[in-house]
This record gives C-alpha cells, structure tokens and sequence, in this order.
C-alpha cells in the first residue's frame, strides 16, 4: 500500500511537470526561455522515472545502479537549471567555473558508474527500497559540493539580477525563483543528504518533490510576470471604438500592435491590416519624432504634442497629436499610445493657398518663431532656399511678411508649437 502510494504521488508528479513544461512550451515555442524551461521538465521527468523505477527490481545490485543512473540525471537536471537561469538573467557564466562545472560534473560521473556499489547502503522498509550513504568523503567532499556550487550560482545571478534589472516584473520574477531555489535545495540537503547521514531517519527518494516545487515556482513566476501581452484591449477596444481620432498604439520597436478604425475611415486610401508594420510605413518619417519616441521608451519623458503627417493619396493628412507611454500594471514600460487629430485648418490652408509639403514645412517653422538661419539649419537647405520658398508662400496668400502669415495662418488655427518641440 505504500509503495502503491509513493510511486502514484511521483506519477502524478511527472504528468504536472509536463503539463506546465508543454503550457510553457505551446505559448510561444520561439522563445529560448519556454524551451529551456520544457527541456527542464522533460530532464525532472527522467528523474522521477529512474525514481519511480529504483522501487520495482527485486536485487539490491539494480536497485544500486538505477539509483546511480537516477543521480547522473539529477545533476544533468541542475545544471539545465542554472543554463535556464542565466538565460533568464541574460548573464554569462565564466569560462573558468564552466571548466569547474564540467570537472567536477566527469568525476562524479564516473564514481557513479565505475564505483556504484559501495557508495550506498540499501535496504526495504516497509515495502520500499530506502537507502543509507556510504563513503561520507564522496557524499560530502565532492557530490555535495558540487550541487552547492550549482545552487549557489543559481542564487547569486539571481540576487545580482533582482538588483540590476530595468523592469519591474524582471526583479520580482527573479524574487520569487530565488525563494523556491531555496525551499528545494534547502529542503532537498536537509532530507536527502543529511538526515540520512545522522541516521534520523530513513526513507525513499524524495528528491522529485522537492524539485517538483522548484519547477513550479519558475512557472509561476513566469505566468504570473512573463506572459503578460498588450493589445488595444488593455486600454477598452469597446470605449476606444467610438473616438473619432486616430489611436495607434506602438511596442518599444516602433512596431504598430494595434490601432482602430479611424485610421481607414480618415486615410481613403489604406486597407489591409497595419499590425506589426513599422510606424513609418503610416506616416512621414521624422527625425525629432523617432528620437522623442526613443525618449519615451528608456523613460526619460512620459508623454509630448507633435505634428505627425499620415500618408495619404492624394493629399497626406497632417494631424496634431498626443504622444504618451503606457504602463503596466507593474509600472513598466508596455507601449506607446498615439492619438491623433487632424488638423482640418492645415488641410484648408494648404489646399486654398496651393502650398507643398516644403512650403508648409516652412509655414510650420517661421510661425513657431524660427529665423531664416535656423530654418535653413534645420531642414538641410541654404537660407536662399528657405527665402525663395518664403517668397513664394507669400506670392500664393497675398501677404508681405512673416507678421501676416502669422496672422493668416492664425485665422486657419494653425498654432505655434514651441521651439523645444520642434529641436
């Protein structure tokens, strides 16, 4: 009956394990992480079936050899577990305690297959093959070392990352593995190494358990801060339906993730789905822009006002927009949201008066302020340039000065925007 009792817990075990190591897997089967972290259930499934299997042979001589097999794999195990964690961490182990790693890792290989029957005492109790250790110097010179030094790389990156992490959900992801590192490892020294060792007690392998626990906490981990994707729905799709301007919202590549229906019903001309196209093959690129969006991204500014000109055919439409980040709940950077209004005035300046792209460009500038000089500085062109197009804007609205195209553009509520804007 306990043995039927022990062998069925480790059964089911194993089925949670590979249900959370395939969930993980199935969510995004790109990422390195969700693959390691399969790979890491698959290797704890071996162990408990070598487990599993140690409780079935009737002579010592494959109880000991199976039990052997069962180590080499546990280690295996562990070190795919701090492989896992310094891809978590985006960290780099050195190449001198990988050298360590794998020395210590060959050694006690090879004890195990070479010198498998004097390194543990066997028995029954109660139905179950229970084990005692034999030659303490290996057990404690060398295996136990060996995954100390495992567990203790594990918790440094860990540490070292909660400390360094930009994000938020970074740091308590980190948090929560390391604590789970702890309660497995803790309890696994404790019950499997030194009681057994100090004849407290005797009992089966009860290692699948402890680490059953570990893998749990990094799934929870990761489920909790991991998988948490962004769309338009965050922000109420249905409140976002009914306004009438433009909402485009960005994630940290500048790439759309969503945006609503406005965008077909103002820009004529555009079908198909916009999603995950760059922001600039829907509207004009603009350096200050891409750099202000930049800012918004590292987290030095949270929002900002700007002109933004959509591509259209036949005429593009010019739109005064707000710019803002958009944060999660754990207040991380999610995306960026872009609301756009167009600026119906521009488009009946520039129709009434007849006035180019450049022309308006200059419009644009010489009422928010700027001279001559600083025009030509910034649009790339000489200030005989900048004069000649002057010119002309005034040729096309009968006026003589910049003072009169600032009342002209004024009486088609084209507004100044400030210098620091616009640098």
């Amino acid at each position: 009956m306990i043995l039927l009792s022990y062998i069925s817990s480790l059964a089911i075990i194993a089925t949670g394990c590979f249900i959370l190591g395939f969930y993980v897997f199935q969510r995004d089967k790109t990422s390195r992480i969700n693959r390691l972290f399969f790979i890491n259930s698959i290797l704890l499934n071996i162990v408990i079936i070598f487990t599993i299997l140690i409780q079935l042979p009737g002579e010592i001589y494959h109880v000991k050899l199976l039990q052997s097999i069962y180590n080499i794999f546990l280690i295996i195990f562990l070190l795919e577990s701090l492989h896992f964690n310094l891809v978590f961490t985006r960290q780099k182990i050195s190449i001198y305690m990988i050298i360590t790693l794998s020395f210590l890792s060959i050694i006690v290989f090879i004890i195990f297959l070479v010198n498998t029957q004097e390194l543990l005492n066997i028995s029954r109790l109660n139905g179950l093959w229970v084990y005692e250790l034999n030659n303490s110097k290996f057990w404690f010179l060398l295996y136990t070392p060996l995954l100390a030094l495992i567990a203790i790389l594990m918790l440094y990156y860990l540490f070292k990352f909660s400390r360094t992490a930009e994000l938020n959900k970074e740091k308590k992801q980190a948090k929560i593995i390391m604590t789970f590192i702890l309660a497995a490892f803790g309890g696994g020294f404790c019950f499997l190494m030194i009681f057994p060792a100090l004849n407290i007690y005797r009992a089966p392998l009860l290692t699948p358990y402890f680490f059953a626990v570990y893998l749990y906490g990094i799934f929870h981990a990761m489920n909790r801060y991991r998988f948490l994707s962004f769309s338009i729905g965050d922000i109420a799709q249905e409140v976002l339906s009914h306004i009438q301007d433009i909402v485009v919202i960005l994630n940290s590549d500048k790439k759309i993730i969503d945006l609503n229906n406005s965008i077909y019903q103002i820009l004529s001309n555009k079908t198909g789905s916009f999603c995950g196209k760059d922001i600039y093959e829907l509207i004009e690129t603009d350096k200050n822009l891409s750099l202000k969006l930049d800012e918004i991204i590292t987290g030095r500014i949270n929002s900002f006002n700007c002109r933004i000109v959509y591509k259209n055919n036949p005429d593009n439409i010019i739109t005064d927009s707000y710019i803002s980040k958009v944060s999660d709940r754990f207040g991380d950077f999610a995306a960026i949201l872009i609301v756009s209004r167009e600026n119906k005035g521009v488009t009946q300046f520039r129709k009434y008066f007849k006035v180019t792209d450049r022309e308006f460009e200059i419009v644009n500038l010489a009422v928010s302020g700027f001279t001559n000089k600083e025009i030509s500085g910034k649009l790339k062109i000489t200030e005989r340039t900048v004069e000649t197009h002057l010119n002309n804007i005034y040729n096309k609205s009968s006026i003589n000065n910049k003072i009169e195209l600032i009342g002209i553009s004024g009486d088609f509520g084209i507004q100044p925007i400030e210098k620091r804007q616009i640098n």
